[in-house]
């Protein structure tokens, strides 16, 4: 790095962020990327990733657009650089309509430093026009490993990501993962043009983490789990189960069991999976970050957005499903340092559960011909619904995402965007109101818009194709 520029981030590391040093791996990597070089970095769980983009962006003139998988995720990272005094927003469903104008105002007036979105949004045109107005100086894809069809978590999403980075002209780009293999690696370097010398990786051995398995039957499991609970005396917990059935059980046997049984407020036991309704996840995820609740029981729908740094152990109930996502998972204990315990309660029953994971996910010859054959039965233009597509070829959803993906990326279809087969609106103010802000032009056409729906008690239903 340059001097100047070794300056300027080593100052702003003190300043900003409150650091006297970097952590390893740091300053490689942020010095490939104010080179203007795209770059690589595989750190663990609680090695610096955020630090890597976080500071280059302040020292950069435009902004830096952030993907990430999660609004949790996300939410947690605004509201850290805002501690900071850091100009950051987030683009998600949660916010309303007047929050996401104020980011789009921030975003043309050149105000933002760093905007965190979903890789769904990359699909929504309006979106993608308003980056091409916007200064756009680095690109940051956090777990990036989600690109690659050999990552423990593939989201078909990802895949597009390279080609939008092209389209917009981003050189800059980093890719952050905590875990990947060799073969992950190299799908994410050759997507994004990486040189292996801008490739890296620390290592994963942290010493304060203690690792056991326990081989044991189903029968034997439960006694097994509340036993070493006991023995642990105390301390935020994540005890991983497979299957959201299974998360209920487990948290109603520990809670009869008097776990953790300490007397505090923070004796309580929750369950955590993607079944519950949103409002419910936010209050377990809030209240555990909080300490209010000691012990979760979750499916790994639970822990990408977990930034605690005192759990003091990790224990999987279940066999995980890959040893990438085993390694993710208990790289959550022990962040601070202090000495954690990770056990996994192995059992050989679980591996039927996993084989027809694998089964579900790979669809049948005879399955994908009929997918394909409809699709390109289409004409020049369709629109498609993939839960239909699902359920007419028995292929899960997100393996006919997948296949859609692919045959985009192949060139043989364009995604034009999503559209609603209806809408339902429900009036806060009356229509007379509503129609009565705007000037004649646009009055007249919410007055025919209102008038070609269907008005029921208390909604407006609108058909788009009527």
């Amino acid at each position: 790095m340059p001097t100047n520029e070794l300056t300027q981030a080593n100052t702003t590391l003190k300043s900003v962020f409150g650091f006297d040093d970097f952590r390893p791996g740091q300053a490689d990597v942020i010095t490939a990327l104010l080179a203007g070089r795209p770059a690589l970095a595989i750190f663990p769980t609680g090695g610096g990733k955020s630090l890597c983009y976080q500071l280059p962006a302040l020292l950069m003139p435009g902004l830096t657009l952030v993907i990430s998988p999660l609004i949790a995720l996300m939410k947690d990272q605004v509201d850290q650089l805002h501690k900071l005094g850091v100009a950051a927003a987030k683009l998600d469903s949660t916010l309303t309509a007047d929050d996401a104008r104020e980011v789009y105002n921030r975003m043309e007036a050149g105000t933002l430093k760093l905007l965190y979105v979903a890789p769904e949004r990359l699909g929504n045109e309006g979106f993608r026009v308003r980056l091409r107005r916007t200064k756009l100086s680095m690109l940051a894809i956090d777990e990036a490993h989600c690109i690659s069809e050999w990552g423990h978590n593939f989201r078909p999403d990802y895949l597009k990501i390279a080609a939008f980075a092209q389209e917009l002209g981003v050189d800059t780009i980093l890719a952050l993962t905590a875990t990947a293999t060799p073969a992950v690696a190299a799908d994410v370097r050759a997507a994004f043009q990486i040189a292996e010398a801008d490739h890296v990786q620390t290592g994963f051995h942290r010493p304060n983490l203690t690792l056991r398995v326990h081989r044991c039957t189903a029968e034997q499991r439960i006694d097994k789990l509340i036993e070493r609970l006991r023995q642990q005396g105390g301390g935020a917990t994540i005890v991983y189960v497979t299957l959201q059935r299974t998360a209920e059980r487990v948290a109603e046997a520990l809670d009869r069991a008097g776990l953790p049984g300490n007397g505090s407020k923070a004796a309580r036991v929750a369950v955590y999976h993607a079944g519950l309704k949103s409002e419910r996840r936010s209050e377990v995820q809030d209240a555990f970050m909080a300490g209010d609740v000691s012990i979760v029981v979750a499916t790994i729908a639970f822990g990408m957005g977990i930034d605690k740094a005192d759990i003091r152990a990790v224990y999987h109930y279940n066999l995980p499903k890959s040893l990438e996502g085993y390694s993710q998972e208990i790289g959550r204990a022990g962040r601070d340092g202090v000495a954690s315990r990770c056990e996994l309660l192995a059992s050989a029953e679980d591996q039927a559960v996993l084989d027809n994971f694998s089964y579900g996910d790979t669809p049948t010859d005879t399955a994908l011909h009929g997918l394909v054959t409809e699709l390109f039965a289409g004409g020049e233009q369709f629109s498609v619904s993939r839960y239909r597509l699902s359920r007419d070829h028995d292929i899960r959803p997100l393996v006919v995402a997948t296949v859609l993906t692919y045959l985009e990326l192949e060139g043989v279809l364009r995604a034009t965007g999503p559209f609603y087969a209806g809408y339902k609106v429900q009036f806060i103010t009356s229509q007379r109101e509503i129609i009565g802000r705007y000037n004649p032009d646009r009055s007249a056409f919410l007055r025919d818009v209102f008038a070609a729906g269907a008005m029921g008690r208390t909604w407006l239903a609108l058909d788009p194709a009527a």
